[in-house]
């Protein structure tokens, strides 16, 4: 809280407005325990990053090492089969076509649980969020439109159809901001996880070199959002779901074990997401 006390003593609105930017200036560059010792200010661009530069940055690399990021794989995919005009011609119900779901499967990229299982088959694309999802990022990105039942690149996709970094940021801008994280789950809550996700990500940066497990982020992001926490057991979950099961592994950001069906799972940075992102020094 920003300190008010004594501004009632000021005579004249330029000195009070002066003293009370004062005052904001300094509460911005305070720390504060329960943001992991971050200020508000950087817990601001936190919220907006990748697009502003705060304790978090995301740095570029080469076309071998984001071959790492599975979701970055199949978009391309799909970018590629577009190139140069050329449509993807959607289901009725505006999915992929089956072969094309296949074809994105056998990447291998990203596996589904329950299709690895043979519990489930690979009929159409709904059977596997690890393949709807490509679909989805890229028709609600910058990338690409979707006209008359077909999927085709705009000029901003066909401009940068070669640029994988350029693709990878707009994939984490659609997930930060446009893409609704319950989108596959029955969680009440629609803001769990995706309220400030760089924060999970500075928590992963900073603790993710050994193995830890999910409650052990869910604690300190639910220490920094209190107002987000409902049912404890419930809200972990989700947390943990969203974040670290789905679209952190879908980025390739973290391994992730599971150890049964209600215990959490267990959690551990990758390589490439330590190259991806640097803490600011």
């Amino acid at each position: 809280m920003i300190n008010l006390d004594g501004l009632e003593g000021f005579d004249n609105l330029e000195d009070l407005n002066r003293e009370l930017q004062k005052r904001v200036n300094a509460h911005n560059k305070s720390s504060i325990e329960d943001f992991e010792n971050l200020a508000p200010g950087q817990m601001r661009a936190l919220q907006n990053f990748p697009t502003e530069e705060g304790p978090l940055l995301m740095n570029k690399l080469s076309e071998t090492h984001l071959e790492n990021c599975p979701l970055l794989v199949q978009v391309r995919l799909l970018i590629d089969k577009m190139k140069g005009g050329k449509e993807i011609k959607l289901t009725k119900t505006g999915a992929l076509p089956v072969k094309l779901v296949k074809e994105i499967y056998a990447l291998g990229c990203l596996k589904n649980e329950w299709v690895e299982k043979g519990i489930s088959k690979l009929y159409r694309e709904s059977d596997a969020e690890e393949v709807s999802i490509t679909r989805i990022i890229l028709e609600i990105s910058v990338l690409a439109k979707k006209r008359n039942g077909k999927l085709s690149l705009t000029k901003t996709g066909e401009k940068y159809a070669d640029d994988a970094n350029f693709i990878l940021q707009e994939i984490l801008n659609v997930l930060w901001y446009k893409f609704n994280w319950a989108y596959y789950d029955r969680y009440e809550s629609e803001a769990i996880g995706r309220v400030n996700p760089a924060f999970s990500l500075l928590l992963l940066k900073k603790y993710g070199d050994k193995e830890r497990d999910s409650h052990f982020y869910a604690k300190k992001y639910f220490r920094a959002f209190p107002q987000l926490l409902e049912q404890r057991e419930s809200s972990f979950s989700c947390y943990a779901l969203r974040t670290f099961d789905r679209y952190f592994r879908f980025m390739g950001f973290v391994n992730v074990e599971k150890t049964g069906i209600l215990e959490p799972s267990i959690l551990k940075k990758t390589e490439f997401f330590d190259q991806l992102f640097s803490l600011e020094k």
